[in-house]
């Protein structure tokens, strides 16, 4: 999934709003949605999968990872199976140890953020600022050095 959508990411228009490098950072195995087979009410799969954002994802992550899901793949495989787009769920960020697999602020809803049980995640374990592409003075990798 994860190779799927940084085909497509890289076969965005040369005039998409997304397709600045600073956008590049979403693409990381811990930030994808969870996915569920499509089964029929005899328990077999029915060739879909149905996507289930976190309702922690900001509306600009949430048009982001849109706006690639449209575009087509360049390096379609073999067997496809399609996707359906499901309710988001309630998920935590998850902690990461390298900062390539960390959320950075632009791709967290501030009132998810803001919400009693999800203020732990406003921690360098879980969240990152966005550094100098999106105007911060330091890039995170910086600001972790100290």
């Amino acid at each position: 999934k994860l190779e799927v959508h940084i085909h497509k990411y890289e076969n965005l228009p040369e005039d998409s709003e997304f397709r600045h490098e600073k956008y590049r950072a979403a693409l990381t195995e811990s930030l994808m949605s969870q996915d569920e087979d499509e089964v029929s009410e005899q328990g077999q799969k029915m060739g879909q999968f149905i996507s289930h954002a976190g309702t922690y994802q900001s509306d600009l992550m949430s048009r982001f990872l849109a706006t690639v899901d449209e575009v087509a793949d360049p390096h379609p495989p073999p067997r496809f199976t399609t996707q359906v787009k499901g309710d988001s769920k309630e998920l935590p960020l998850l902690a990461a140890k390298k900062i390539e697999n960390q959320a950075c602020r632009w791709m967290v809803s501030v009132e998810w953020l803001a919400r009693e049980e999800n203020k732990k995640y406003d921690s360098p374990s879980f969240l990152l600022d966005n550094g100098h592409a999106w105007g911060d003075p330091k890039d995170p990798e910086e600001m972790l050095a100290g």
